[in-house]
């Protein structure tokens, strides 16, 4: 059995001379949330390479452009309808490598006020055509959806 706390392959793999620019990061990132929004099929799966990996923390969620782009329709009805917005950035880059914060707000709908909001951070990999190859994602939710995971009050 592998330990969990047994760091990931995907930590040792070689940096490639790929070299991802802030605006090219930038605009991916903003290219997913379009996608996101559209649930366009053809925005989809301009920003995957072919052989794209998508991670959930323990798991992998699809791989190959064609599973993640029909991972992501699977969840259409849920979000289709949906008030929400997100804005993620690149805080850190190195080589093909980007790690990526943001956050993603659920409004009631028809008005602004906040459902639910997570907390998100992206470790992503791109290839030398800037599509992603790698993709890994954490979230978490507000304290005050998810009181279970808040901060304890002092």
């Amino acid at each position: 059995m592998v330990s969990f706390l047994q760091q990931p392959e995907w930590h040792d793999t070689p940096i490639l001379p790929v070299s991802i620019t802030r605006v090219t990061a930038q605009k991916w990132l903003d290219a997913y949330v379009a996608a996101w929004k559209s649930y366009d099929e053809r925005q989809i799966a301009d920003l995957w390479s072919e052989t794209a990996e998508w991670h959930y923390p323990f798991q992998m969620r699809a791989s190959g452009r064609e599973e993640i782009v029909a991972e992501w329709m699977s969840e259409r009805d849920a979000f289709v309808g949906e008030s929400f917005d997100a804005k993620y950035y690149p805080v850190a880059i190195e080589g093909d490598r980007v790690v990526a914060h943001g956050r993603t707000v659920f409004y009631q709908p028809g008005s602004d006020r906040v459902v639910t909001a997570y907390d998100n951070m992206w470790f992503l990999r791109f290839d030398d055509s800037g599509r992603c190859s790698e993709f890994h994602e954490w979230y978490a939710g507000r304290p005050e959806d998810e009181p279970d995971r808040a901060v304890p009050e002092r």
